[in-house]
């Protein structure tokens, strides 16, 4: 257990290593660290690493090999890379009353379920590390862990099994997705993403989310392996994504409306419904080639 616990400490060491080296990195217009307050969340994301970790740790789905480590870097890179892409600096990125097409959050949450935390966790931090150094636009140490803390959650199942809590989690996101939609239709906020306030569909994506969560969780239920990540993938967005937006409460100092409606919800709603639509069919792809390779039916 100590000696996976130290690991984890290096990937955590390594993670904040690469911020430093992005910020280093990252031209003059881009957002560059700023003295030592950011490590406070990179701690508060380490904190709750920790706690899942010691948990959960007699898992073997914590251990860091040399097949993890190679599943990290592909990951990282894939996730970074789709992030500058389609971050429009590449490709114009099609959106429609400013929901728009962010495919790239399908890797972490891809990397976590079927590799396990670990994997998923670097994925996404690392991954976005990547992809906003790439975009020009700096270094966001909150939403780095945040997306780290994305892929964590989508490899949980690994560790507690893919059928566990899963009406119960699938209740969770709608609640979520009626909450967020009722306050958003009742609350008139300058969005920090738009510099303006949220569209009249915006404000229903988290509901629209929600129910396309839960549709198509039923659909696939006779498959629980596309069933769960579709819920998994969208708990992950509202635990990781949220630790951000409530981050930006104090580092921004954005009153929590802001923060939670003008932050959380353009980011994980759009989120959650690209995962609900494509992680599916890659976990499906995925099963298919390892069938194909002949190393079992892959993602059980």
């Amino acid at each position: 257990m100590v000696r996976k616990a130290l690991t984890w400490l290096v990937l955590l060491i390594v993670v904040v290593l690469l911020m430093g080296l992005a910020s280093l990195m990252t031209g003059p217009q881009g957002v560059r660290l700023q003295g030592f307050g950011w490590l406070l969340w990179v701690a508060i994301g380490a904190v709750l690493v920790y706690i899942v970790y010691f948990a959960t740790a007699d898992h073997p789905a914590w251990q860091i090999g040399t097949r993890e480590v190679v599943y990290m870097a592909i990951g990282a890179a894939l996730y970074g890379v789709f992030s500058y892409l389609f971050n429009g600096t590449v490709f114009v990125v099609p959106s429609v009353s400013q929901v728009a097409l962010r495919p790239a959050i399908v890797f972490p949450i891809f990397f976590g379920y079927v590799f396990g935390p670990a994997v998923g966790f670097f994925t996404g931090a690392v991954g976005n590390i990547l992809g906003d150094f790439l975009t020009g636009w700096g270094v966001f140490p909150a939403w780095d862990i945040g997306n780290g803390l994305v892929g964590l959650v989508a490899g949980l199942p690994v560790i507690l099994g893919r059928e566990r809590a899963l009406n119960l989690l699938t209740g969770l996101v709608a609640v979520v997705g009626v909450v967020l939609t009722l306050w958003a239709l009742t609350t008139e906020i300058e969005s920090p993403f738009f510099g303006g306030p949220l569209s009249p569909l915006m404000r229903w994506v988290p509901l629209i989310a929600a129910a396309l969560v839960l549709v198509l969780r039923f659909a696939w239920g006779g498959n629980i392996a596309l069933a769960s990540v579709i819920v998994w993938g969208a708990v992950a967005n509202i635990v990781g994504i949220g630790f951000a937006a409530i981050a930006d409460i104090w580092i921004n100092g954005y009153p929590p409306a802001v923060a939670l409606l003008g932050e959380f919800v353009p980011a994980a709603g759009p989120n959650i419904l690209h995962v609900a639509i494509l992680t599916p069919l890659l976990v499906g792809a995925y099963n298919a080639l390892q069938q194909q390779l002949g190393r079992g039916a892959g993602v059980a």
